[in-house]
Protein backbone atom coordinates (compact mmCIF):
# COMPACT_ATOMS: atom_id res chain seq x y z
CA UNK A 1 0.00 0.00 0.00
CA UNK A 2 1.34 3.28 -1.14
CA UNK A 3 0.41 6.63 0.72
CA UNK A 4 1.53 10.13 -0.61
CA UNK A 5 4.03 11.99 1.98
CA UNK A 6 3.07 14.82 3.52
CA UNK A 7 6.22 16.68 2.23
CA UNK A 8 4.86 16.54 -1.48
CA UNK A 9 2.46 19.56 -1.78
CA UNK A 10 5.79 21.38 -0.30
CA UNK A 11 8.53 20.30 -1.85
CA UNK A 12 6.34 20.75 -5.29
CA UNK A 13 5.34 24.25 -4.76
CA UNK A 14 9.05 25.08 -3.79
CA UNK A 15 11.32 22.62 -6.24
CA UNK A 16 8.73 22.66 -10.04
CA UNK A 17 8.95 26.29 -11.10
CA UNK A 18 12.72 26.08 -11.73
CA UNK A 19 12.90 22.84 -13.30
CA UNK A 20 9.45 23.77 -15.59
CA UNK A 21 10.82 26.72 -16.87
CA UNK A 22 14.52 25.16 -17.94
CA UNK A 23 12.94 22.51 -19.53
CA UNK A 24 10.28 24.48 -21.13
CA UNK A 25 13.11 26.81 -21.86
CA UNK A 26 14.97 23.54 -23.84
CA UNK A 27 12.23 23.71 -26.14
CA UNK A 28 11.73 27.20 -26.56
CA UNK A 29 8.51 27.64 -24.74
CA UNK A 30 7.82 29.62 -21.23
CA UNK A 31 4.95 28.88 -19.00
CA UNK A 32 2.71 31.49 -20.39
CA UNK A 33 3.05 29.77 -23.68
CA UNK A 34 1.35 26.24 -22.50
CA UNK A 35 -2.39 25.96 -23.47
CA UNK A 36 -3.32 23.23 -21.04
CA UNK A 37 -1.72 21.75 -17.88
CA UNK A 38 -2.29 17.95 -17.33
CA UNK A 39 -1.67 17.74 -13.35
CA UNK A 40 -1.28 14.43 -12.18
CA UNK A 41 -3.54 14.68 -8.93
CA UNK A 42 -2.13 13.04 -6.37
CA UNK A 43 -4.70 15.13 -4.09
CA UNK A 44 -6.14 18.77 -4.26
CA UNK A 45 -2.97 19.76 -2.08
CA UNK A 46 -0.89 18.65 -5.00
CA UNK A 47 -2.83 20.87 -7.66
CA UNK A 48 -2.53 23.61 -5.30
CA UNK A 49 1.15 23.74 -4.79
CA UNK A 50 1.52 23.32 -8.83
CA UNK A 51 -1.14 26.32 -9.13
CA UNK A 52 0.63 28.07 -6.32
CA UNK A 53 4.19 27.33 -8.05
CA UNK A 54 3.90 28.06 -11.66
CA UNK A 55 1.19 30.68 -11.06
CA UNK A 56 -1.56 28.88 -12.43
CA UNK A 57 -5.39 30.31 -12.37
CA UNK A 58 -8.08 27.97 -11.57
CA UNK A 59 -9.22 27.59 -15.09
CA UNK A 60 -5.83 26.23 -15.87
CA UNK A 61 -6.01 23.33 -13.08
CA UNK A 62 -9.88 23.06 -13.58
CA UNK A 63 -9.63 19.29 -16.17
CA UNK A 64 -7.06 18.15 -12.81
CA UNK A 65 -9.09 18.66 -10.36
CA UNK A 66 -12.62 17.54 -12.34
CA UNK A 67 -10.87 13.99 -13.06
CA UNK A 68 -9.77 14.25 -9.22
CA UNK A 69 -13.06 14.30 -8.09
CA UNK A 70 -15.08 12.38 -10.61
CA UNK A 71 -12.68 9.21 -10.09
CA UNK A 72 -10.11 9.78 -7.87
CA UNK A 73 -6.55 9.41 -8.03
CA UNK A 74 -6.27 6.09 -10.18
CA UNK A 75 -2.04 6.31 -10.39
CA UNK A 76 -0.77 6.82 -13.75
CA UNK A 77 -3.59 6.04 -15.95
CA UNK A 78 -5.10 9.46 -14.25
CA UNK A 79 -3.27 11.87 -16.87
CA UNK A 80 -5.27 10.07 -19.68
CA UNK A 81 -8.56 11.08 -18.52
CA UNK A 82 -7.63 14.52 -18.23
CA UNK A 83 -6.53 14.39 -21.50
CA UNK A 84 -9.08 13.50 -23.29
CA UNK A 85 -11.27 15.99 -21.37
CA UNK A 86 -9.12 18.59 -22.44
CA UNK A 87 -9.06 17.36 -26.10
CA UNK A 88 -12.68 17.44 -25.87
CA UNK A 89 -13.35 20.72 -24.71
CA UNK A 90 -10.49 22.03 -27.51
CA UNK A 91 -7.93 23.75 -25.47
CA UNK A 92 -5.28 24.47 -27.35
CA UNK A 93 -1.86 23.25 -27.20
CA UNK A 94 0.83 22.94 -26.48
CA UNK A 95 0.32 21.15 -23.06
CA UNK A 96 2.42 19.65 -20.55
CA UNK A 97 1.67 16.35 -18.96
CA UNK A 98 3.14 16.20 -15.14
CA UNK A 99 3.52 13.53 -12.98
CA UNK A 100 4.88 13.06 -9.63
CA UNK A 101 7.17 9.80 -7.99
CA UNK A 102 8.62 8.49 -5.68
CA UNK A 103 11.61 10.42 -4.19
CA UNK A 104 10.08 13.23 -5.47
CA UNK A 105 10.61 12.58 -9.05
CA UNK A 106 9.07 15.32 -11.50
CA UNK A 107 8.41 13.79 -15.02
CA UNK A 108 7.34 16.33 -17.90
CA UNK A 109 5.71 15.77 -21.15
CA UNK A 110 5.03 18.02 -24.07
CA UNK A 111 1.94 17.35 -25.83
CA UNK A 112 2.11 19.71 -29.44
Amino acid sequence: RMRLSSQVPELVQSQLKPFIEAWLSDQQLSIEQVGGWIIHPGGPKVIDAVEASLGLGDEQTAMSRSVLRDFGNMSSPTVLFIADRMRQAGVPKPWVMLGFGPGLAIEACLIV
